[in-house]
């Protein structure tokens, strides 16, 4: 069994990092997790990285530590594996504030998925599997806070102790189901991912605000000068933007265009705390956005939508019946043989042989073969 939690430690020093690593190198896997803190500040970032082998497991604090290049070298290490639990965002944000990539994964979340456990968040396979119970109290813990409260170690250090033993219960039950290779195939994939995301400073990254493309010219310029303030604001006070203003209060204030701060204090969902620290910056915005004018306004570009397409809908169908077929067959949860947005990628590229559907990169091998190449070329072609 993994080590008891009190063995868990903190490494603060670039020294034992090194050391660290150095001891990692040297097993077959490592069990990594970081912890950001997108819930609390502006900027995220890792605020704690977690490291376990089968022998022992240290938290590293990047805030006292600058240089993580030995954990890089670990990652980009294709003889060390590398086991994560929902892997997607850790992988992200390494890529984008370190450039560390790993080459060799193995993700218990998705293998969880494919080896049918009913419930895929670590806290259920911790206590279905090994009986420890998580507290919950840490689930959105703010991580860039120091000292680290004895509470937030144990959780921190539960997220990667028993991934190791989790990774080999789950991988033979893959082996008992024959899906270990649908897994190694979707760990592939999961090796390139990169850091994207859409530009917060954008001049229409204002209109990404779920709601925005609603409203009238007016309250659109208005949102606009909101979003702004809202962003310099949240970057000043390093807080997370929702608990400057949500996106539904920015847009409840675009709507009522408040005239005064007592007005703006009785819009719908509006914090009496930051309408008395901020409210006149607020109001103010609001009265740019009523200064702008009219041939000036913003307005939301309509994209055209493509004209019907009855035998792509025709095709579309189809391949779902093929896929739900299949999925009752294989003990499948339909999205998880073959998503929706896979089969549409079909529906459209329209393929006439198998080198064709080699040519959808969204189709894996493993689900051509559990729903059958020639099954998915006669659905596309209504055979």
């Amino acid at each position: 069994m993994p080590e008891t939690p009190t063995e868990a430690r903190l490494v603060t020093d670039p020294a034992e990092l090194e050391s660290l690593c150095e001891r990692i190198a040297k097993q077959r896997r490592v069990a990594l997790d970081t912890e950001a803190a997108s819930f609390h500040r502006f900027v995220d970032r890792v605020y704690l990285l977690q490291l376990s082998t089968d022998g022992e497991t240290a938290l590293v604090d990047p805030l006292e530590i600058e240089d993580l290049g030995p954990v890089g070298k670990l990652l980009a290490d294709p003889g060390i594996e590398i086991v994560l639990h929902d892997a997607d965002y850790d992988l992200r944000i390494l890529d984008r504030d370190y450039g560390f990539r790993a080459k060799k994964l193995f993700d218990t979340r998705l293998a969880a998925e494919l080896a049918g456990e009913p419930s895929l968040g670590l806290g259920s396979l911790l206590q279905k599997h090994f009986g420890v119970s998580v507290d919950k109290r840490f689930q959105r813990a703010d991580w860039s806070r120091r000292p680290l409260t004895k509470g937030m170690i144990s959780y921190a250090a539960n997220d990667t102790r028993y991934l190791p033993e989790l990774r080999d219960k789950l991988e033979a039950r893959l082996r008992e189901l024959d899906r270990l290779a649908w897994a190694k195939e979707e760990f592939r994939r999961l090796e390139e991912l990169r850091w994207t995301q859409a530009d917060p400073d954008s001049e229409d990254a204002y209109l990404r605000v779920k709601g925005a493309k609603g409203l009238r010219r007016r309250q659109l310029a208005i949102l606009r000068e909101l979003y702004a303030w809202r962003e310099s604001t949240a970057r000043q006070l390093d807080r997370a933007r929702f608990r400057v203003l949500s996106n539904s209060v920015l847009l409840a204030i675009a709507r009522a265009a408040p005239a005064s701060t007592r007005k703006l204090a009785r819009v719908s969902g509006m914090s009496p705390t930051i309408a008395r620290r901020h409210g006149a910056e607020i109001v103010e915005a609001v009265d740019r956005g009523k200064a702008i004018p009219e041939s000036d306004l913003p307005s939301v570009r309509r994209t055209k939508r493509p004209a019907p397409d009855p035998a792509y809908d025709q095709r579309l169908e189809r391949l779902k019946r093929l896929r739900n077929e299949k999925a009752k067959k294989s003990e499948l949860e339909p999205g998880l043989l073959c998503p929706n947005n896979t089969l549409q990628a079909v529906a459209r590229a329209v393929p006439q042989s198998k080198a064709a559907l080699d040519r959808v990169t969204d189709l894996r091998r493993w689900q051509r073969s559990v729903i059958g190449d020639r099954a998915l070329l006669d659905a596309v072609s209504g055979k």
